[in-house]
């Protein structure tokens, strides 16, 4: 009866199974994960015994005069908004050096912090409500802050109508209760001229044409001047 003998090697030795063993490679040893503590730590200490360059006393000197304009135009920030030409100015009128004055209004500027375009809307909005300055005076005020004339005429666009009914509300609050009195009682037209003088020097100073303030106190004497009805 023949017999079975499983098939082996080449010299006859026949392969060993070890149940649940598997082909992968076998884990690192202990040795192997010590070489790569020392390679990093080699490199860790030569990084850190690497002599570093000297700091550049100048570059450190710049930086620090950057820093001290940015912070004082952050602190006129604080206060209000303003524009860009503004702050160019108090940069100037502070004899900042051209290099450090562009890079502090550079940092300003890319943080976000400056928008002329708001600046400009806000301003007219808010002379309008506080001292009912007409377009004229507005532009003025604008530019003489150096804004540009794009953001000047968006921020002033609201029609002449509306510029005529801000005036009239003007002068509606000059004439007051005794004026009309003597508007309605006199015959030489005295305190009518009086008072026209005084209108159209304030309308001029709030920056309304001439044109429509001339416009506007001639309607608005003649209805304080007429008898209201019974």
């Amino acid at each position: 009866m023949s017999s079975f003998h499983p098939a082996g090697d080449a010299d006859g030795h026949s392969p060993v199974r070890v149940a649940g063993a598997t082909t992968a490679e076998p884990p690192a040893s202990a040795a192997g994960h010590e070489e790569i503590h020392d390679r990093l730590a080699e490199r860790t200490r030569r990084i850190l015994e690497t002599p570093r360059a000297a700091p550049d006393p100048e570059r450190a000197a710049r930086e620090k005069a950057v820093v001290h304009e940015c912070r004082y135009l952050m602190r006129l920030l604080a206060s209000r908004r303003r524009s860009f030409g503004e702050m160019q100015e108090r940069l100037r009128q502070r004899e900042v050096p051209g290099a450090i004055a562009h890079e502090a209004m550079a940092r300003i500027d890319r943080a976000g912090l400056v928008d002329d375009e708001t600046f400009a809307r806000e301003w007219v909005q808010q002379r309008r409500e506080l001292r009912s300055l007409g377009d004229e005076a507005l532009r003025r005020e604008l530019e003489s802050k150096r804004v540009d004339a794009r953001w000047i005429d968006a921020a002033l666009d609201g029609g002449d109508a509306d510029e005529e009914q801000r005036c009239r509300e003007l002068v509606r609050s000059r004439i007051g209760h005794r004026d009309r009195e003597q508007l309605r009682s006199e015959r030489d037209g005295t305190h009518r001229r009086r008072l026209s003088r005084r209108l159209d020097s304030l309308l001029t100073r709030k920056g309304y044409p001439g044109s429509l303030a001339v416009h506007v106190i001639s309607g608005e004497l003649r209805s304080a001047a007429a008898v209201p009805d019974a």
